[in-house]
């Protein structure tokens, strides 16, 4: 019983580690992205949830 327990919390903590990694990844090529179309640093512009410096008002 406790190799399952191993092996099911070992594989859980891969698997969000690995979702984080690409959480972050993901986040700072949008944020390059928008920082080469706006031609400037957006620092202390971006949303840090979303990765946008663009205002979501319709």
């Amino acid at each position: 019983m406790s190799d399952t327990f191993f092996w099911i919390t070992t594989l859980g903590g891969l698997v969000t580690l690995g979702c984080f990694i690409w959480l972050f990844a993901s986040l700072g090529k949008r944020i390059s992205k928008e920082e080469k179309d706006a031609g400037r640093d957006l620092t202390y512009e971006t949303n840090p949830f979303t990765g946008s410096s663009k205002k979501n008002e319709k």
